[in-house]
């Protein structure tokens, strides 16, 4: 382990061991060929001289795993090629896996590159319950005596194997691995624990930022759409609204507002109704007119004529 005590922040290469080719064979079962593979995913041993983590060994005795398990090409959950159906764990043989194949581009894929000669090795993706650090003396572990400096995994929680084109542990014909630690470790994670805290508060703010900036352009847009539907009614009732009745109407959200415009106009239609009376043709008036006139002079004059016969007497 490096002697600063602390975990590379973005370098997921901490986490890699080489290791050897893995074999991909046919099986034949109810008479249908499916295309398996097997191999060596950790052998038991020590790991020598790897850059970041020296000389680091996983407990065997600890290690947990269980079936079925996914088998990825290189660690992409979104590159599905396999199932690891069954596995063996012994001190002799290390971790050793078989499964089927998926019949997907991806496993496809992976089988004819091995069909053509491809060297593919298995990585295992393994989470640590503890890391032990041995600085000085002797342990025993996967029934070794082994010597200080070493690194010892405890408790490692197998997650998923994969097919890469680097591999991890020389001493496995498995695939490249990923090794991730966790939980009882603190001071290897501290550093990508607080990089990864700021940047999911500097995550968090920009999406405030951009959640707060897109209300802000509806609720103007909302404010200008309601502004234009008070001009146009005003302008088909005919009416003037008084400021407060704008401000109303502008505070009113939009089912109120299409209410009150629905009554307003309704309003407007049955103040403008007039009474329905019958058409008359205007010769009929003058005719009538011109018929009173006619009735009306005999009585002016029979009228001038009594009044004169009094003026005699």
């Amino acid at each position: 382990m490096p002697k600063n005590n602390h975990k590379p922040s973005h370098d997921s290469s901490v986490y890699r061991f080489n290791t050897n080719e893995i074999s991909i064979d046919t099986s034949t079962e109810g008479g249908q060929s499916k295309r398996v593979f097997n191999g060596v995913a950790y052998s038991g041993g020590v790991i020598e001289g790897h850059w970041y983590w020296e000389n680091v060994i996983f407990d065997l005795d600890s290690m947990q795993i269980s079936t079925p398990l996914a088998a990825l090409l290189e660690h992409d959950v979104s590159k599905r090629v396999g199932v690891t159906q069954s596995f063996t764990k012994d001190y002799n043989t290390g971790l050793v896996v078989q499964g089927e194949f998926l019949d997907n581009d991806n496993a496809n894929g992976v089988i004819s590159d091995s069909d053509s000669g491809f060297p593919w090795q298995m990585s295992v993706f393994i989470d640590p319950q503890s890391v032990e650090r041995v600085d000085s003396g002797t342990v025993v572990v996967n029934g070794q005596t082994l010597k200080a400096p070493i690194t010892v995994f405890r408790g490692g929680v197998i997650r998923e194997i994969s097919f890469c084109v680097l591999g991890a542990d020389s001493n496995t014909s498995a695939v490249a691995a990923n090794y991730q630690t966790s939980k009882n470790f603190s001071n290897h994670n501290e550093d990508n624990q607080v990089n990864e805290l700021e940047q999911a508060k500097a995550d968090l703010k920009q999406a405030e930022q951009e959640r707060d900036e897109a209300v802000q352009a509806l609720n103007q847009f909302k404010a200008s759409k309601r502004e234009d539907d008070i001009k146009n009614l005003q302008s088909e009732l005919g009416l003037q609204f008084s400021e407060d009745d704008k401000k109303a109407y502008s505070a009113m959200n939009d089912d109120a507002f299409a209410f009150s415009a629905k009554q307003l106009r309704q309003f407007s239609t049955k103040t403008e109704t007039k009474p329905n009376t019958p058409t008359v043709p205007d010769y009929l008036f003058q005719h009538q007119g011109k018929q009173n006139d006619n009735q009306q002079q005999p009585q002016k004059q029979q009228f001038s004529l009594s009044n004169a016969a009094k003026d005699r007497k």
